[in-house]
């Protein structure tokens, strides 16, 4: 599927066929593409693009980060992780830039959220040509959800957190914080990768920018810098939850311990008394004394009564 706009002062963006896509452009044109990766292909191919750019599209395991400078182009490849997924998923995305045309490769879209963004971004209103503010609000349109996300990560950590505080034992909290973690640096490494991404482009080495298109690229990549941060503290967070939770299970752990060894200790005495009669030594007196099975049993209920005060006065 394939969407291409010609920007108009007066009316905004407006669709137009793949033909006039590859008219002469003329230093007022402005065109907005979104393309698969089949599509771009072509296109690369026709305006004979960096033979390293088509190679590597050309290849089903493209790279999860590449920014490529040329004198009147910037192309570049970012993975953003699966939204509506488990997050062990991405989404591949292509940006290609120059002065007349923007165009938004979509690779890999597994959660559709690529083409809701470039849609999200089509309802603002432009009223210049500014391929800075476009990809600040397509960036813009591709994160906003992230925040909730981010809110559903610090809920399931917290309710772990407030069971190892009352003493409750969810059956699967290592789980809850292990998969929490592992979404965490997903989402860190994406948004490392998105930084130097938007760090490469402000540095506008090719001057496809001017500087309200800076200006803008600066202010998406301060957004994804605050929720590099935001992710940064939640990791620690979840960290901390899980060293609780280890210590938790360390303590119980103890206390079984505990708790076997006093039961040990109460009942020796009463395992030494069985082992000596059990010996049946001819010379034993008890063996033929009327009252031998009374007094041995009472000698162990007394072992018993003794062990059991002992550890109750010094359980501490």
């Amino acid at each position: 599927m394939e969407f291409i706009y010609k920007f108009d002062t007066d009316n905004g963006f407006e669709i137009v066929d793949r033909s006039s896509f590859y008219d002469v452009l003329e230093d007022d044109d402005f065109y907005l593409m979104y393309l698969g990766k089949d599509s771009f292909l072509d296109f690369a191919r026709t305006y004979k693009l960096d033979h390293a750019i088509i190679d590597l599209l050309s290849t089903d395991n493209s790279k999860k980060s590449y920014v490529a400078v040329e004198d009147t182009y910037t192309f570049a490849i970012l993975e953003i992780f699966d939204i509506m997924g488990n997050l062990e998923t991405s989404d591949l995305i292509g940006f290609y830039i120059e002065n007349n045309r923007l165009i938004i490769v979509d690779m890999y879209d597994r959660d559709l959220s690529t083409k809701e963004a470039f849609r999200k971004m089509l309802k603002k209103k432009f009223y210049a040509r500014s391929p800075g503010r476009i990809l600040k609000y397509f960036i813009t349109a591709l994160i906003e959800n992230h925040n909730s996300i981010f809110d559903q990560i610090k809920t399931s950590t917290a309710n772990v957190e407030d069971a190892i505080i009352k003493n409750r034992k969810p059956s699967n909290s290592i789980e809850i914080i292990s998969d929490n973690r592992h979404k965490v640096l997903n989402m860190y490494a994406s948004y490392e990768r998105l930084l130097d991404t938007l760090e490469i482009l402000m540095e506008n080495d090719n001057d496809i920018f001017d500087d309200d298109d800076i200006k803008h690229l600066k202010s998406i990549a301060f957004r994804v810098e605050r929720y590099s941060s935001n992710i940064s503290y939640l990791s620690d967070y979840i960290t901390n939850v899980k060293d609780s939770y280890a210590s938790k299970m360390d303590l119980s752990m103890n206390n079984t311990m505990k708790i076997l060894t006093v039961i040990t200790a109460i009942f020796t005495p009463i395992t030494i008394i069985t082992g000596w009669y059990g010996m049946n030594f001819t010379n034993m007196p008890e063996l033929n004394w009327n009252f031998g099975y009374m007094y041995v049993i009472g000698l162990s209920i007394i072992s018993l009564i003794v062990g059991y005060f002992f550890f109750r006065r010094y359980e501490k």
